[in-house]
C-alpha cells in the first residue's frame, strides 16, 4: 500500500521555492548587471538587501530541496519495495527524464539545478540497500569537503601553490548575451558554455559534495521515519534548531579568528568557501527545524495549505519561475534590468510568488498534478493514459481500492 504524502514535505518544498524566487529575482536570474536607468535610485538599500539574500538564502534553498529529494528517493523505493518491486531500474529511468526536462530548462536559465541533481541521483541509487551506519560514514566523508581542505594543506606546504580553475571565466561572461542577445542567441550560450561555467562553480564551491551528501542524508532520515508524526518529535526538532544557531554563532567566531591571521588572499578564498559549505548546512538545519515547529502549530492554518499546495508542484513552479524571469529581465524580453536594482526586484519576486501561489490552489482545485509533474510521472511510467482531472485522478483511487479490498 502506499503511504499518505507527507504534507509537511510539501510544505518545505514551498519554502524552498520561496527563497529560490527571492534569490534568482535579485540577481535578474544570472544577468549581474546594476540597472543603469534606474526607476528609483536605491543604491544601499539594494546592497544591503543583496547582501542579506546572500547571507540567508544563497545555497540553503537549493539544500533543502536535495534533502527532500534523497528522502523522496527513499519513500518511492520503499513504497514499491513493500509491495515486493525493485524500484531501482525505474527510478533511473526516472532520473533520466529529469535530467531532459532539465537540460530543456537549462537552455533558457543557465542556472538550472534539474540536470545537476539528475546526474548526482544516478550513484546514489546504488545506495538504497548500503546499511546506514556505512551512508553515515559517507555522508560525513563527503561534508568535510575533502578537496578543499587539501588545497588549503597545499597552500601551507607551498606558498606557490595555485588552483587552476579552467573556464572560471566564463561564469560572467554571458551578461553580454542575456542584456542584448536574442533567444536564439542565449540558447546558444547556454548549450555549452554556461553549462561549463556553472559546473565549474558549483564543483568548486563544493556543491557536488555536498548536494550527494544531502541525498544520502535524505535517504537516513527516510529510514528513521523523521517527517513521520512530526508532533511526537517537536522536541527534537527544537533541539535541532538551538544546535543550528549555536553553531551559525561557532562559526562566525571562527571565520573572525581566521581573518586576524596573516593569510594569502587564496587561502582566504579557500577558508571562506570551506565556512560557507558547512554554514549553508547548519543553516539550512535550521530552516527545516523551524519550518516543521511552525507546521506542527499551525498545520490547519490556510497559509500553511497554501504553500504545500505550491510546493506539490514544485518541479512546475520552479521551472516557471525561470521562464517568467527570463523574460522580465533578459534583453530579448523585457529588458527590466535596465530598471529594476535589488530592492524592486525583491518586491517584484513577492508578486510573481504570490500570482504562482492562487496559480496552484486555482490547478489544483480541478487537477491531480501539476503540468509537469503530470508529464514526469507519465514520461517514468511510460504511460500517458494517467488521469490528470481530478475527478477521474479519484474516481480510479477509489476503483482501486476496492479492488484491494
Amino acid at each position: 500500500m502506499t503511504q499518505k504524502r507527507l504534507v509537511v514535505l510539501d510544505v518545505l518544498r514551498g519554502l524552498a521555492l520561496l527563497l529560490i524566487i527571492i534569490r534568482h529575482f535579485i540577481e535578474h536570474f544570472g544577468l549581474f548587471a546594476p540597472p543603469d536607468m534606474p526607476i528609483v535610485e536605491l543604491d544601499e538599500l539594494d546592497r544591503q538587501i543583496v547582501g542579506l539574500s546572500h547571507l540567508l538564502i544563497s545555497g540553503k534553498a537549493y539544500s533543502v530541496f536535495a534533502l527532500l529529494f534523497g528522502l523522496s528517493f527513499y519513500i518511492q523505493m520503499h513504497n514499491r519495495e513493500q509491495v515486493g518491486i525493485d524500484y531501482r531500474g525505474r527510478f533511473f529511468w526516472r532520473m533520466l527524464v529529469l535530467l531532459m526536462i532539465g537540460f530543456l530548462h537549462s537552455l533558457i536559465y543557465k542556472g538550472d539545478i534539474l540536470h545537476i541533481y539528475a546526474l548526482l541521483s544516478l550513484p546514489v541509487i546504488a545506495l538504497y540497500k548500503v546499511k546506514t551506519r556505512y551512508l553515515w560514514i559517507i555522508a560525513g566523508l563527503l561534508v568535510i569537503q575533502i578537496p578543499i581542505v587539501y588545497q588549503i594543506i597545499c597552500t601551507f606546504i607551498s606558498s606557490d601553490y595555485q588552483l587552476v580553475k579552467p573556464f572560471s571565466g566564463l561564469y560572467f561572461s554571458g551578461n553580454e548575451v542575456y542584456s542584448a542577445g536574442t533567444l536564439g542567441e542565449v540558447v546558444q550560450y547556454n548549450l555549452w558554455r554556461s553549462r561549463i561555467s556553472l559546473w565549474v562553480w558549483t564543483f568548486s564551491n563544493g556543491r557536488f559534495f555536498q548536494l550527494v551528501m544531502l541525498f544520502i542524508v535524505g535517504i537516513i532520515l527516510g529510514r528513521k521515519g523523521v517527517f513521520k508524526n512530526i508532533q511526537a518529535k517537536s522536541r527534537g526538532f527544537t533541539a535541532a534548531l538551538f544546535l543550528s544557531i549555536g553553531l551559525v554563532f561557532l562559526l562566525r567566531m571562527l571565520s573572525h579568528q581566521l581573518s586576524t591571521l596573516e593569510l594569502t588572499t587564496f587561502q582566504q578564498d579557500l577558508f571562506y568557501t570551506l565556512l560557507t559549505s558547512y554554514n549553508n548546512l547548519i543553516v539550512t538545519t535550521g530552516y527545516i527545524s523551524i519550518s516543521v515547529l511552525l507546521y506542527i502549530k499551525f498545520n490547519n492554518a490556510y497559509l500553511t495549505k497554501l504553500f504545500a499546495t505550491y510546493g506539490k508542484m514544485s518541479l512546475t513552479n520552479y521551472v516557471a519561475q525561470a521562464v517568467i524571469g527570463v523574460f522580465v529581465f533578459y534583453g530579448f524580453g523585457l529588458g527590466m534590468y535596465h530598471y529594476l536594482g535589488a530592492t524592486l526586484s525583491l518586491l517584484l519576486a513577492f508578486v510573481v510568488f504570490v500570482s504562482q501561489l492562487i496559480f496552484s490552489k486555482v490547478w489544483s482545485n480541478w487537477f491531480a498534478y501539476g503540468p509537469l509533474e503530470w508529464f514526469w510521472r507519465c514520461a517514468t511510467n511510460m504511460d500517458f493514459k494517467i488521469p490528470l482531472r481530478r475527478e477521474m485522478y479519484l474516481s480510479e483511487n477509489i476503483v482501486s481500492r476496492n479492488a484491494e479490498a
